[in-house]
């Protein structure tokens, strides 16, 4: 019998091990499901949920780092499988109301407390099986024993499976309900393989099983600290990268789940058998993972491919963090308690990343933190080529300087100063110059420094005289006049092979500051040749950012061997992105809540002080209004609701069905429909986010269309869905649901139940505008579904971008809007000035419920993966070629628009 045990035991604790962690990784997901509508679709909602899970998995822990000291195996399974009935008795998973509804001043205490009373319980008892069980496969007997750590990367193998399943399969196929059901009859099944992985264990090591005895000295305290932030780093940077895809793209279990499978996924390769020989390659790819994500930031406009560089960013950073970790783990006997110090630095992490980041900063700055902190648990090895490392890195630090000089100063002048540092740096490297060096050579460098430092300091204080700026053909064009324009080439193509030629040279001696000095003079005399060639092209902030981040780029694979100087290299890639987010007008607000990362931004036109500031509210990188700020424009609505946009149309043409009228807006931003109504009509205001009622409701605020055109305003605080339930039936001639313009949208707010909701809420006579411009999600096919199933009748409208003056671009932005209402004799007497309304047919599939919201579907229809690289939601707009069923057309308009993300300052 003790053999069969002995045998049995590793597929039955593998099993065991699997289908826990897959369990408890299902839940969460599945929960944050449930929760997210309830607190606005806010990305946040998962972050809190990650911290509150790391909490619980603590708890769950400690429970079994304690259970060790008693010393039967016997009592100390039958103490688990009383927790695991206990636990068993919250279920099925459901959201608890004990603590009453959800409160948008306290978001985050409140979904805590949720949390806890829905889920805690079942989580902690589940998640205390991993240590649990590899503890007592230790005290098997099998030859093997000794080594339990393998069995980790099974549960996180459950781990990882289970987050795929749940977007890939659950999501799709399940309702929330058959979801909760479904999970309840699995954590029965798992706590059946628990009984039976402990029978087996019981029975492997005989009538008498021992304890375990402790074979080394216990781990120190810096020991301890080493796992504790070895493990609270990656766990930060989950939730970084997490909230910054949800906020680009979508707040949905499935973007959730893949910085969480990733995560776990570094988690099973490092504590699998022969991890140590992934050590190399990791090190190595880590670095360029780090270079190609920062060198390509500004490929932003391909989303898939911009996240694809952060994910592999992500993923290799926290691998570095896992593989030290795992290279540092305590024999069997302390497998508890080094478990438990691992969960404390994720929770320290999450913790940090979840509640502490958005009190101390106003925007995601833990996401760049926690990556440059991953790079210190890299090992220092030595350089083969050390003189280029620190060049790099001076090259690197130049750059930064030149990103903080964009900020006051224009990109000509800037290349013109960082030219001049690099010259006076050029002659700190020739005379630091190996003395071992022939004296033709040390004299010619010195010469050639200063020569090159006199043409860069003529040049700057005589702009004029030796640079021309002329306009060809509508096209701006900067040219250097002669000789300045052939002199500069020539010193600056001199300074660059004297900078290459000495820090690919061997070190013979210790001193190191001609090295930093040839990296400084090696940037600015690239920067001079290429404004010489480009002319006008490198006049431009953006062009030398990425020039800067792709020195940045180089300097990280060439320190890779230097944790700390990697790390700072990091950190000024970063700032040079912030500073280049920043410089794109005075920021006059920026403030961070549970609900996001908000900014005011007030643009001026340097060449032309007659044109007026205009300022813009963003939240992450999307507009949310915009308004003219001098006396006697600011009623003027922008953006997208500009009276000429389908948007503005739509609400101007439900308003005028009846005098006074009544609206309802479900989402604030800068509060300018408030200026599309009448002085006689009324207006309800539903916001989930303080922040944004402070900047655009209120007195002193940043924006005044609501104070100017409706100051009687009626503003509602909390989750739009509880609270326009409690309005009377009929109440408003229009309900706008605005709510989408963020690309992290609230999906709830487009279910069948709340369409139906909204119709109930509005007059006869009335209508729902629903606006459904997004960059990623084909939202419109998803609400022709919804109104379909309904049965209620709709026209939709996609109207151009147009510019207009002194707001230029920001005059009207492309507006995707569908209209709803309770009758086709409504839409069909609406006074709707374009004439391109039109019924847009609902696609084939299961519209999106409260219980059935299928996002993975409206992220793919999203893509642009179809004919000309449109999407498939693109074709059905425009019924253009590339979609099954559309006949084949000579002429197609414009793609398109998506929403609008912010262009540079001009």
């Amino acid at each position: 019998m003790q053999a069969l045990a002995r045998r049995a035991a590793a597929p039955v604790f593998a099993l065991a091990l699997f289908s826990s962690a897959a369990l408890i990784f299902v839940l969460q997901p599945l929960f944050g499901r449930m929760v997210t509508p309830l607190l606005g679709g806010s990305p946040q909602v998962w972050n809190a949920s990650m911290a509150f899970f790391q909490g619980a998995l603590l708890v769950g822990y400690l429970y079994a780092h304690l259970l060790q000291r008693v010393t039967d195996l016997r009592v100390q399974a039958a103490i688990h499988v009383v927790v695991l009935a206990g636990a068993w008795f919250v279920l099925p998973i459901h959201v608890s109301t004990a603590i009453g509804p959800p409160d948008s001043e306290h978001p985050a205490m409140w979904l805590l407390g949720v949390l806890t009373l829905s889920v805690g319980a079942p989580f902690a008892a589940a998640s205390a099986t991993a240590p649990l069980l590899q503890s007592w496969f230790a005290r098997t007997g099998r030859e093997d024993a000794g080594d339990p750590y393998y069995l980790y990367a099974a549960s996180n193998l459950g781990s990882f499976g289970g987050l795929l399943a749940y977007p890939i399969l659950i999501e799709p196929l399940l309702g929330a309900q058959a979801q909760s059901v479904a999970w309840t009859a699995a954590y029965i099944g798992v706590g059946a393989l628990i009984i039976v992985a402990a029978a087996i264990a019981i029975s492997a090591h005989g009538p008498d099983p021992k304890p375990l005895e402790h074979t080394a000295p216990a781990p120190t305290w810096r020991e301890r600290g080493y796992w504790i932030a070895a493990a609270a780093v990656p766990s930060a940077l989950s939730l970084g990268v997490t909230l910054h895809i949800s906020t680009d793209v979508a707040s949905a279990p499935m973007l959730w789940v893949i910085p969480l499978a990733l995560y776990l996924a570094t988690f099973v390769l490092a504590f699998m058998k022969g991890s140590e020989r992934m050590d190399a390659g990791t090190l190595l790819v880590h670095p360029l993972a780090l270079a190609c994500m920062v060198a390509m930031y500004f490929a932003s406009g391909n989303w898939i491919f911009s996240i694809s560089l952060i994910l592999a960013g992500f993923f290799f950073s926290a691998l570095i963090c896992h593989l030290a970790l795992s290279r540092s783990r305590p024999s069997a006997d302390r497998l508890t308690e080094f478990y438990l110090y691992v969960s404390l630095g994720g929770v320290i992490g999450g913790a940090f990343a979840a509640f502490v980041a958005p009190l101390i900063f106003n925007n995601v700055y833990e996401f760049p933190l926690a990556m440059a902190a991953a790079c210190l648990f890299r090992p220092r090895v030595d350089s083969d080529m050390p003189r280029l490392s620190d060049a790099s890195f001076a090259a690197a630090v130049t750059m930064g300087v030149m990103a903080v000089l964009l900020m006051t100063q224009n990109p000509l002048e800037t290349v013109l100063i960082i030219g001049a540092l690099g010259a006076a740096a050029a002659m700190i490297a020739a005379g630091w110059s190996d003395d071992e060096k022939p004296a033709l050579y040390r004299y010619g460098f010195l010469g050639t420094g200063v020569a090159h430092a006199a043409v860069v300091i003529w040049i700057a204080f005589n702009v004029e005289t030796a640079i021309s700026r002329t306009v060809v053909e509508g096209s701006p064009q900067l040219d250097f006049v002669s000789p300045w324009g052939i002199l500069l080439t020539i010193t600056s193509f001199m300074i660059i092979v004297f900078a290459v030629h000495g820090t690919i040279q061997p070190r013979r001696d210790g001193r190191r500051i001609g090295d930093f000095a040839l990296g400084a003079a090696m940037p600015s005399a690239i920067l001079l040749l290429m404004l010489i060639l480009l002319g006008a092209k490198m006049d431009s902030p953006q062009a030398l950012i990425i020039v800067g981040l792709l020195f940045c780029g180089l300097a990280i694979f060439l320190n890779r061997g230097a944790p700390y100087v990697l790390a700072s290299i990091v950190l000024i890639a970063f700032v040079m992105i912030f500073l280049d987010d920043a410089r794109n007008g005075r920021i006059i607000t920026q403030e961070r809540s549970f609900f996001g990362v908000l900014r005011t931004r007030e643009i001026t036109d340097s060449e032309d002080p007659r044109v007026p500031p205009v300022r813009i509210l963003m939240h992450g990188t999307t507009i949310h209004g915009a308004q003219i700020a001098a006396p006697g424009l600011t009623r003027q609505p922008l953006t997208y609701y500009n009276p000429r946009t389908a948007l503005g149309e739509a609400i101007v043409a439900g308003l005028s069905t009846n005098e006074p009228s009544s609206l309802a807006l479900i989402g604030l931003g800068a509060g300018s429909t408030a200026c599309l109504m009448r002085e006689s009509d009324t207006l309800t205001i539903f916001e989930i986010d303080p922040a944004v009622v402070r900047l655009s409701a209120m007195p002193g605020g940043d924006f005044t269309y609501v104070p100017e055109c409706q100051p009687h305003a009626r503003v509602e605080l909390g989750d739009a869905r509880l609270q326009i339930a409690e309005e009377p039936d009929a109440a408003y001639d229009v309900i706008v649901v605005d709510a989408f313009s963020s690309d992290a949208i609230p999906a709830h707010l487009l279910t069948r139940e709340a369409i139906a909701l909204y119709l109930r809420k509005v007059k006869p006579t009335g209508i729902v505008v629903l606006h459904l411009s997004n960059r990623n999600l084909a939202l419109v096919s998803e609400a022709a579904r919804v109104a379909a199933s309904l049965h209620a009748p709709t026209l939709y409208r996609l109207s151009d971008r147009f510019e207009q003056p002194y707001v230029s671009f920001y005059g009207g932005l492309a507006a995707s809007v569908m209209i709803v209402a309770r009758d086709p004799m409504v839409l069909s007497t609406l006074a709707l000035p374009s004439g391109d309304w039109r019924d847009f047919q609902a696609p084939p599939g299961r519209p999106w419920t409260d219980d059935y919201i299928n996002m993975p579907r409206a992220l793919w229809e999203g893509l642009p993966i179809g004919d000309r690289g449109r999407s498939v939601e693109e074709c059905r707009i425009w019924q253009s070629p590339g979609c099954p069923g559309v006949p084949i057309q000579e002429e197609q308009p414009a793609a398109a628009a998506p929403e609008q993300t912010a262009p540079a300052a001009p």
